[in-house]
Order: structure tokens, then sequence, then C-alpha cells
């Protein structure tokens, strides 16, 4: 039996174990890592709400390596639900000071995190791998983030009547925007940040009885490369359209330009290639034990 099949046998039985992990922890053990994921998750978010966003809804929230460190360890309900709460609780804090409302949150923030970390956990389920990690947070921060960006719409398209009249090329920018700012400055800290997180609490985890089915398999260089070149050819491809694109400057509300989605699929691809070489790295500590 070759490497390939003997990987693909152990993530088989990693896969069974995870779904056997998270189907036996208890209500209380749940609850708890809930009310954690949620009270770090709306910290981070108070704490960097200041920063200016596109049209001034929404926070730029690195603080989403948070649920989705939960998400990866302890599966999508966890994460899904830690995120949906600890956002209305940011978001709830931050009302008092005008930087956002509560009907708001629970229109666009509070489903739009549930939904996005939901999927991240139905999509890693199905292969631990890195490079699984990789595409499916991607394509997580894209689904959570549009339900969120339609749920802003929809807030502005009944609260506020001027809204109502803007044509519809407008609010399909604003869709499109804001989507587009929250993936990229989510996607630059979920994918460098959240597979370090894991394989270096790792071994607390082992102590709880968890480690071994809550990590993320460091192999196959070939497919994370994959991976994360498809993920910077993608936003590379999205801002040469935004730049083409008569206006493209002002689809971030002229609060950051457009080339940001390009330090985005600079970072994507840098993640790849630094993950590969420390992939090497613990092969050849291995190979020497």
């Amino acid at each position: 039996m070759d490497q390939q099949k003997i990987r693909r046998v152990k993530e088989t039985f990693t896969l069974a174990d995870n779904k056997e992990l998270h189907a036996a922890l208890s209500a209380t053990k749940q609850l708890s890592l809930i009310s954690i994921n949620a009270a770090l998750y709306a910290v981070a978010i108070a704490v960097t709400s200041p920063i200016p966003t596109p049209w001034g809804v929404g926070h730029f929230r690195p603080g989403v390596v948070i649920p989705a460190f939960f998400t990866v360890v302890f599966g999508p309900i966890i994460g899904g639900v830690g995120a949906a709460i600890g956002c209305f609780l940011g978001d709830f804090a931050l009302s008092f000071f005008g930087l956002t409302t509560p009907l708001l949150s629970l229109i666009a923030g509070v489903p739009g995190n549930f939904v996005g970390f939901y999927v991240l956990g139905l999509l890693i389920s199905k292969r631990r791998s890195l490079a699984s990690f990789v595409m499916s947070s991607f394509v997580a921060l894209i689904v959570g983030n549009l339900v969120a960006a339609l749920g802003v719409l929809a807030y502005f398209w009944f609260v506020v009547p001027s809204w109502a009249s803007w044509p519809m090329s407008m609010k399909i920018a604003v869709v499109s925007g804001l989507t587009l700012f929250w993936v990229v400055t989510m996607v630059i800290f979920v994918v460098p940040l959240v597979p370090i997180i894991v394989s270096y609490v790792e071994p607390s985890l082992k102590r709880m009885g968890i480690g071994e089915v809550s990590n993320l398999s460091w192999s196959n260089s070939i497919s994370l490369i994959k991976s994360t070149v498809s993920i910077a050819l993608i936003l590379a491809a999205i801002y040469s359209l935004v730049a083409l694109s008569p206006g493209g400057k002002m689809i971030f509300a002229g609060v950051l330009p457009p080339e940001i989605l390009l330090i985005g699929s600079v970072v994507v691809f840098a993640s790849g290639f630094i993950f590969t070489y420390l992939m090497k790295k613990v092969e050849r500590f291995s190979s020497l034990r």
C-alpha cells in the first residue's frame, strides 16, 4: 500500500472519530464551548470596531479566527452558534456608541455568521486536511458574508426609505462591495492563522482527550498549493474585473482601494508556500527520528 492510500485510510478513520467526538460532547460542554467562543468573539469585535468599513456598515473583523478555530476543533454547531451569539453581543455593546444597531445585527450579522461558520464546519468535516481547510474557509466566508450583505440591503431597504429608490445596479454594487471587503479582510487572517493556532494548542487538546481527531492533517503539499493558488487567482481576477469596470475604484466606497484584493491574493498565495515549507521541515525531522 503506497503512502497516498495510507493517508486516505488515516483520514477516513480520523473523520469517523471526529464525528463520534462531536456527538459525544455533553450538552454542558457544548454550552460552555459556545459561551467561550461567543465571549471571545464579542470582545474581538469590539476591539477592532473603530476601523472604518465601506458605507459605514459592519466591521473589520480579524477576530473571525476565533469562531473559525472553534468550528475546526469542535464542529459546526459550536462554531456557528457561538459566532452568531458573539456577533450579537459585540454589536449590542457597540450600539451604545452608535456604531451599529441590534436590529441590523439580527438581520445581517447573526445569520451571516451562523451560516458562514456552519458551512465551514460541514465542509471541513468531510476532509480534515490543510488544503481542504483553505478552500473550505474561502467558500464559507463567501457564503456567510453574502448572507450578511443581503441582510444589510434588506435592513436599509425597509428601514431607510431613501434606499428603496436606489437603482438595482447600485444595490448590487453595495452587496458586492460589502461581501468582497469582508471576505478579503477575513481570509487573510483565517487562512494563515487558524491552522497554526490549532497545531499550537494540539498538546492541550490531547490532554483533554480530543487532540487526535480535532487537528488538521499537514500533508499533501501539492493539494495545498493548488488550493492557495486557486484562491489567489480568483482574488486577482476579481481585482482585474473591478479595476477595469467604470467606477471600480468606488467598489469599497472609497474607504479602501481595490488593491486590497491583491493584498489578499498575495497573503493567501504566500501562506500556501509557507505551510508547504513547514510540512517539508516536519517530514524531514520525522525521518531523522
